[in-house]
């Protein structure tokens, strides 16, 4: 320990500029760090030896392996086990959780797709490599995209997702919606994809701010897939023996009432309604010759529900098609709106004349889409298939709080107690005080409070006592 103070003390006082200062303890702080790790990783793989050949394996030899954590490089020698009827296998690696072939730890990844969410390939790689110990391109950035999004999307679709759910939730009501959005794909294409939510109910927060209640996010570049991955959300989820179920969407293909009978199911009573925002969009792209006409529309449909008021609007404006108004492409767009309003006009009727026991709480799919197209389109974007579906599945975890859950297959909750930060920082002062002298020159440092029996706290200690000091 009194070496490592001198060396930072020399450190200090041989810099006299502040940046370099820093950079040059940085530095010395990291190498510090990798020489603890890769002894406790050592010490790790030790332990690992007993019980591994219990299993009938046995030890073939030594490799060295790097790999990038969240805190930095890391390199270290682990055993490789071999037996005659099974695969080889490295345990270290299966316990630290490194992937084969992966470069990048979880929590490494993790934190990288979170920043990318908000910024672009090449801001994402500035801003990790200016924050963090380690560094990455913005073309390494996507590589991890992609990677991450194959790998949520077949966790998504697996048939085992749902085996440890015992008992479905019973809910009153039940918001359901969906749209598709349009970006730009490579080589000039068309990319859609499809969004899907599902909420309880909404609360206000305050005059302006609402939240949904339990509410859960669905998409995909194939719009069957998103419709099959919240077809089986509810069916492993809820009861909907006694639930009103109330959907909402534009009326576009995929999105009409029948889609969403094949998505509910069995229920106690299905509400559809056709997105007023998208109801009254139509009006207005419709009727852009005749403005005066679009509010007196929207008025008879969206508050009197009245069929005649209905026919008589769209007659008079079907009249004053005269003069310079009177083109094809005018009486078009009027017969197509018609055509397109009593189509829907099931859809139309107002959620107050539905004699539902419910407040009203759908129409906020449109504004949920921001979170998804701030990041996607616009400022010259353009995305693979690969690209898209990667980005759009982190973002959809983001959106579902559990983008540490889908990142592993096998995640499970940490089975210590959680410290408090005042904790962790209790135990690394008190690993790091002399205890007792055994002798001139020699320190033991151990870990007195807090520390899980064998946790990474414990084997840090221990580290620290065979670094020779």
């Amino acid at each position: 320990m009194d070496i490592i103070i001198t060396d930072i003390v020399k450190i200090i006082k041989s810099e006299s500029n502040v940046i370099a200062r820093e950079k040059a303890l940085m530095c010395y702080f990291l190498n510090l760090f990798r020489e603890v790790m890769a002894a406790a990783l050592e010490e790790v793989d030790v332990s690992l030896i007993e019980e591994t050949k219990k299993q009938g394996y046995q030890i073939e030899k030594k490799n060295k392996r790097s790999i990038v954590t969240a805190f930095g490089e890391i390199s270290y020698v682990r055993r490789r086990y071999t037996s005659s009827t099974k695969k080889a296998i490295y345990p270290l690696d299966s316990l630290m959780g490194y992937d084969k072939y992966k470069r990048y730890s979880v929590l490494a990844v993790k934190n990288i797709l979170q920043v990318s969410t908000v910024a672009t390939y090449r801001n994402t790689a500035l801003a990790v490599n200016a924050l963090s110990c380690f560094n990455i391109s913005h073309g390494q950035v996507g590589n991890l995209i992609k990677q991450a999004g194959k790998r949520i999307k077949s966790q998504q679709e697996s048939e085992d997702r749902y085996d440890g759910v015992t008992e479905k939730r019973k809910v009153p009501v039940l918001y359901l919606e969906g749209d598709g959005v349009i970006i730009k794909g490579t080589n000039k294409r068309r990319i859609e994809f499809h969004r899907y939510q599902v909420c309880e109910d909404i609360i206000n927060l305050s005059k302006t701010r609402r939240q949904r209640v339990n509410a859960k996010e669905f998409v995909s570049l194939n719009r069957l897939d998103a419709l099959q991955e919240i077809k089986e959300y509810l069916t492993n989820t809820y009861d909907l023996t006694n639930t009103i179920v109330i959907s909402n969407a534009d009326g576009g293909a995929g999105y009409a009432k029948k889609d969403f009978d094949e998505i509910i199911g069995q229920c106690k009573r299905h509400e559809h309604f056709l997105d007023v925002f998208h109801l009254n969009q139509k009006i207005k792209d419709r009727l852009k010759f005749m403005p005066e006409i679009q509010g007196k529309l929207i008025s008879a449909l969206e508050f009197k529900y009245d069929r005649e008021l209905t026919d008589v609007i769209l007659d008079t404006a079907e009249s004053k098609l005269i003069d310079e108004l009177d083109t094809p492409e005018n009486h078009e767009n009027l017969d197509r709106l018609r055509n397109y309003i009593y189509r829907r006009w099931n859809d139309i009727k107002p959620f107050r004349m539905r004699s539902l026991p419910v407040i009203k709480a759908i129409g906020c799919c449109e504004s949920n889409h921001r979170k998804y197209t701030y990041r996607v389109k616009g400022q010259g974007k353009y995305w693979s298939e690969d690209g898209a579906e990667g980005i759009l599945r982190v973002l959809t975890c983001i959106k579902n709080n559990d983008l540490e859950y889908w990142l592993s297959s096998e995640f499970e909750a940490s089975k210590f107690t959680e410290l408090k930060e005042e904790q962790y920082k209790g135990a690394v002062r008190a690993s790091l005080k002399k205890i007792h002298e055994v002798h001139e020159g020699i320190q033991h440092g151990s870990m007195e409070n807090y520390v899980a029996g064998n946790g990474y706290l414990s084997n840090f200690s221990r580290a620290l006592n065979h670094i020779n000091l």
